[in-house]
């Protein structure tokens, strides 16, 4: 938990400061980008200067969020002015959602040889320590709920829009509140956000109604190769560079689609293979691997084994070689897993 002094130390660094360069992990999702809409707000408030800037591109489906895009790191600043003194003049590095190098390409060598504070917020187990005060929370749901907190213990205002972006952070970290992190915390805090403007009914029609034609197709193209092992209790499925080609769609259209194959009962972990762009000075793609488990599996372990990290119940990894390779690798980590706890409920 965030004690109070944490809480102290954060509102006079962020008081302190009047240049706040403000990041999150790398194919940022609704946690972290809501979590920054709301900080943006709360900051240009505090009369400061912020510049938001991703290190991936945003999905359409957050656009809503933002009047204007945000700057993506080498599509929009590159890297030379990045690495250059391009953000020389910035006095605090915010940085939201994560607290891994891992998940910061190319910003982690910039923050690595800055001298600048770093105000971290987080609510996963694993981090590299990166922050001069960091708020972790790792029993909240979603890093939305420690911006919430934030926000209350410093008593700044609560704008529509600010509820809005936190009720994204919140909603989206939580499956539209039907995941175990759905907890009475996190209820609490969305009924106080509906009441401070935020509205459930047009905020999921923007994220979940919203699907493009190409986002449709690929997640045809990915039920399509969806395998069952393990008696239905893994369900294993894939896409290939060539399904994004054929279906028109980019790596952003992947989000979510993972959950769909947990609507089958006897799922208890799913997995996502999603092949990465072409190593040139390796030859080979490799794979982004996503994991959900319905809460008998910990997936986050077999994730961290492997150099990657998450939650128990979603995580996520890299992962050298073909399709068989990485596949037949994580279906015997999980298999092994299922065998131990299989053991322990019979005895």
């Amino acid at each position: 938990m965030v004690t109070e002094t944490d809480f102290q130390q954060a509102i006079q660094l962020i008081e302190q400061a009047n240049y706040v360069l403000m990041t999150c992990h790398t194919r940022p999702d609704g946690d972290a980008v809501g979590s920054m809409r709301a900080m943006v707000d709360v900051l240009a408030g505090l009369g400061k200067t912020v510049q938001p800037l991703l290190l991936s591109p945003l999905a359409p489906w957050y656009e809503f969020l933002f009047e204007t895009p945000l700057p993506v790191l080498t599509d929009d600043i590159p890297l030379e002015q990045f690495h250059n003194g391009r953000f020389e003049t910035c006095d605090l590095v915010m940085i939201i959602d994560t607290n891994s190098y891992v998940q910061l390409p190319e910003f982690d060598r910039w923050l690595r040889e800055t001298h600048k504070k770093v105000l971290v917020v987080d609510h996963h187990i694993t981090g590299d320590n990166l922050g001069d005060v960091e708020l972790i929370d790792t029993e909240a749901a979603a890093a939305g709920e420690i911006i919430f907190d934030l926000i209350k213990h410093a008593g700044w205002p609560m704008t529509n829009r600010i509820a809005e972006a936190l009720f994204v952070a919140l909603s989206t970290d939580s499956g539209w509140f039907k995941f175990a992190n759905a907890d009475a915390r996190l209820y609490r805090n969305a009924a106080e956000l509906v009441e401070a403007g935020a509205n459930p009914a047009i905020i999921y029609q923007k994220l979940y109604q919203n699907f493009s034609p190409a986002r449709m197709q690929l997640m045809v193209r990915m039920l399509q190769s969806m395998e069952l092992h393990h008696n239905g209790r893994v369900a294993v499925q894939h896409i290939l560079r060539s399904d994004f080609d054929r279906a028109g769609a980019t790596g952003r259209d992947t989000e979510n689609l993972i959950d769909e194959c947990q609507r089958i009962g006897s799922v208890e972990v799913a997995v996502l293979f999603v092949e990465l762009g072409e190593d040139q000075s390796r030859g080979h793609s490799g794979f982004r691997c996503s994991l959900r488990s319905k809460g008998h599996v910990d997936v986050r372990s077999i994730a961290q084994r492997y150099g990657g990290g998450g939650h128990k119940m979603a995580s996520g990894v890299n992962m050298e070689g073909d399709l068989d390779q990485v596949k037949k690798t994580i279906l015997d980590a999980i298999a092994e897993q299922m065998r131990d706890l299989d053991s322990v409920s019979k005895s």
